[in-house]
């Protein structure tokens, strides 16, 4: 009597086909595993989409997205909503974001979101450099740096 022993081992992974390059005939493959660090929820959340407030479409859109599908979304950005179209990119550890004739955009609230946040950066360092200057200023005593003179010879 014979045993046959199948280890299987499930784990999950992007996979991506490189259709510019190959090798005997195969395009290259390239794989991002669960230890490459891509977040599929947390790169959804850096964007206002509607769905991902119901629990329901938020599963089915994750769903959709993990099986590679380009997905259309709800965006609300300054109050007026618009549908646009999202897929995973595992790469470069974001989603790609298109319009309604699915061009490629960049989304704009969150570019916005950053200069707003690089503004309040630099005027909290700003200040800062003011208040440490006002703070010098007034308990500094004087320090000049005198020169001599070097006799000629």
């Amino acid at each position: 009597m014979a045993f046959n022993l199948v280890y299987l081992i499930i784990y999950d992974f992007w996979l991506k086909i490189d259709f510019k390059q190959s090798d005997n005939g195969n395009f290259k493959l390239n794989q991002y595993h669960q230890n490459y660090g891509y977040d599929l929820e947390a790169s959804l959340a850096k964007h206002s989409i509607k769905e991902l407030n119901t629990p329901q479409y938020k599963e089915d859109l994750l769903n959709s997205l993990k099986k590679g599908n380009l997905q259309s979304a709800t965006f609300v950005v300054g109050g007026t909503e618009s549908k646009m179209f999202v897929e995973a990119n595992p790469q470069f550890k974001t989603v790609n974001v298109y319009d309604e004739n699915l061009q490629r955009i960049n989304h704009r609230e969150s570019k916005e979101e950053k200069k707003a946040e690089s503004q309040k950066e630099s005027v909290s360092k700003d200040q800062k450099k003011n208040l440490d200057s006002d703070e010098g200023d007034s308990g500094r005593k004087d320090n000049k740096v005198k020169k001599r003179k070097t006799p000629s010879l």
